[in-house]
């Protein structure tokens, strides 16, 4: 087919240029801001503590201190699914650019609240910009991750789906050198670090109104073909986006767009197994040890030798890691496939979490700091499989199987289920790692394994295959599996 042609190398640098400006005025901010608040937790910790202390002239209770810090970190999630939830409404309504501009202004409204909190000291003001700041990540990235899947080639779409994760993972270094003690994790400093998210979202900002097309999925779900095809002409010569405008049309044909969102139910029936695989291999991602990794990566290698700046960072280097895996994965998941390079992820991922129970017994029983290097070597392996494969692919399989009726509700409830079990992981791993240690990977270890096995079975190659296609041979296996 012409549409798996190759591209000009000037509509190549378009792509990438629109793919790099949208997924850092969307998901660097989910990377930044779970990264922020590990190497700056004592510092915020303590502008919280002394903030409530002094409004209520009394000391908090020792639980109540523990209780607090997850709870605010977390919240993000909590706000991340409500926005990824609100999504599919606020695209039917108003379209593609209308939403982004919305969470945009979302998400610079909470990195002021969260400057401002440090001003007036008022700690109620930093627990509602980690809320706020959820609802426009939320947002955000489920609208980004379907405009990326939808304004490119197919040849390229896995390439522009790893630009999420290759965002996600530059928030995540730049949060955890810019949180060092030695930059802006002080006391009197840590508030200038939220400042910083304005500049992307400002870019994205003005993209919007400058250049960035509209999708071409939505100008044809208006019965604007023609918008449709100067799109996809932004991308590719004027054969193939012909060859792709056909495509489109028939992908929405056949899956008989209606007028409203699809029903939940209906959804279910229709396409239960693409929305199960999503949700399987979100789920997995919040409970692989990521989240862990984000939040306590610091606390982690505290508790195996390191002292408290030699943690921050080691955990700044080992992030690294994870860029280098983003850049080697963007390259190679258009040659390897989504399939293989998920299950072998998921594999490894599980074994690396065991080798890293294993260093922690062998700590814990030694004593020996040398044990520390090796977990921090370990650490970093962990970092760049995850950033390799599984954890950006996770953000954009759902769109790839989805024809383009169901494509933003089951993009929406895959990342919903994404942030609400990053919340719950995230809740869970530290107390239960303080009442049974190194156990506690095994929450990470089982759902891996039992998700590389599932997939082996059920999960089809997407590379190259058109969502209606990939959504019949769904539709084939369901019906030999259950009849």
């Amino acid at each position: 087919m012409s549409s798996q042609n190759d591209i000009s190398l000037v509509h190549k640098l378009k792509l990438v240029l629109i793919g790099f400006v949208v997924s850092c005025g969307g998901s660097f901010h989910f990377g930044y801001q779970i990264s922020i608040i590990n190497p700056m937790a004592d510092v915020i910790q303590g502008f919280l503590g002394r903030s409530i202390e002094n409004r209520l002239h009394h000391h908090l209770r020792i639980w109540t201190q523990k209780l607090l810090w997850p709870t605010v970190a977390g919240l993000l999630f909590v706000g991340a699914f409500l926005g990824a939830v609100l999504s599919p409404k606020l695209l039917h309504r108003y379209g593609m650019k209308p939403v982004l501009h919305l969470s945009t202004l979302l998400l610079v409204i909470s990195f002021s609240l969260a400057y401002i909190s440090k001003i007036v000291n008022l700690a109620e003001i930093f627990i509602i910009h980690r809320l706020l700041v959820g609802i426009g990540i939320g947002m955000i990235t489920t609208a980004q991750t379907v405009y990326l899947t939808e304004v490119s080639p197919m040849k390229y779409r896995g390439f522009m789906g790893t630009m999420t994760g290759f965002s996600t993972s530059i928030g995540f270094v730049l949060a955890s050198g810019i949180g060092l003690p030695q930059v802006l994790g002080q006391d009197h400093l840590w508030h200038y670090a939220y400042m910083i998210e304005i500049l992307p979202s400002a870019i994205l900002t003005l993209s919007l109104l400058l250049f960035l097309p509209t999708s071409p999925v939505e100008a044809l779900k208006k019965g604007n073909a023609k918008e449709a095809l100067i799109c996809l002409e932004t991308f590719c010569d004027k054969g193939t986006a012909f060859n792709q405008l056909a495509q489109m049309e028939q992908e929405i044909t056949v899956t008989e767009e209606s007028s409203t969102t699809v029903p939940l139910k209906t959804l279910c029936r229709e396409a239960g197994n693409v929305l199960f695989i999503s949700l399987l291999l979100n789920a997995t991602v919040s409970f692989s040890g990521i989240t862990a990794a984000s939040f306590f990566g610091t606390f982690l290698l505290q508790n195996i030798g390191f002292n408290n700046n030699e943690a921050a960072l080691a955990n700044c280097l080992a992030s690294l890691s994870g860029i280098l895996g983003n850049v080697i994965g963007s390259f190679t998941i258009d040659r390897v496939g989504r399939r293989r390079l998920i299950i072998g992820c998921l594999s490894l991922l599980a074994l690396l979490n065991t080798i890293l129970m294993g260093c922690v017994f062998f700590f814990q029983i030694t004593d020996d700091n040398n044990v520390g290097y090796a977990f921090l070597g370990i650490f970093m392996i962990f970092l760049f499989i995850f950033s390799l494969g599984v954890g950006p692919v996770a953000w954009f399989i759902a769109t790839e199987l989805s024809p383009a009726s169901f494509r933003p509700q089951i993009q929406s409830l895959s990342v919903s289920c994404q942030y609400i079990t990053c919340f719950i992981s995230s809740i869970v791993f530290l107390p239960l790692y303080q009442l049974v240690g190194p156990l506690s990977f095994l929450i990470f270890i089982t759902p891996l394994t039992l998700c590389s096995v599932y997939l082996f079975f059920y999960l089809p190659e997407s590379k190259n295959r058109s969502p209606e296609a990939l959504f019949m041979d769904l539709k084939k296996t369901k019906e030999k599996t259950f009849g």
